[in-house]
C-alpha cells in the first residue's frame, strides 16, 4: 500500500478530513488511471465528512457519500488492502441514519485488511 494512502486513511480515521483530502488528492494526481475512480470516492468521503464535521451540513455530505458509493461498486469486496464492502455498508448506514438525525451516528472508519488471530 502506498504510504500516502495509508496516511490519508489514518487522517480520515482520526477525524482530520481536510488533511486526509489533501493527501489523497496528491496520490490521485500520481496514480494510474484504473485506480482513479476509487481514489475519487475516498476523496469524496473525506470532503463529505469535512463538510459535516466543520460546518454541520448534512444534505451535501449525504449526497456526496452516495456518489462515492457508486465509484466503489467495481472495487468490492476489497481493494488496495481496504475492506471496501464493509466501508460501503458503514457509509450507507451512516447516510441513512442522517436522513432522520435524532442523534447523529459516529462517523464510520475505513478499515484495512490484515492478519488477525481472532475472527
Amino acid at each position: 500500500m502506498d504510504a500516502r494512502l495509508r496516511e490519508g486513511i489514518r487522517l480520515f480515521n482520526g477525524g482530520r478530513f481536510f488533511e486526509s483530502h489533501e493527501i489523497l488528492e496528491q496520490l490521485y494526481l500520481d496514480t494510474e488511471q484504473t485506480n482513479k475512480p476509487f481514489l475519487e470516492g475516498l476523496i469524496q468521503l473525506a470532503a463529505a465528512f469535512r463538510l459535516y464535521n466543520d460546518f454541520g451540513s448534512t444534505e451535501g455530505p449525504v449526497r456526496m457519500i452516495h456518489q462515492a458509493l457508486i465509484r466503489f461498486e467495481n472495487y468490492q469486496p476489497a481493494f488496495l488492502e481496504i475492506k471496501v464492502k464493509e466501508m460501503c455498508e458503514a457509509m450507507e448506514d451512516w447516510a441513512k441514519q442522517m436522513e432522520t438525525p435524532d442523534s447523529p451516528p459516529p462517523i464510520p472508519r475505513i478499515r484495512l485488511q490484515g492478519f488477525s488471530f481472532f475472527s
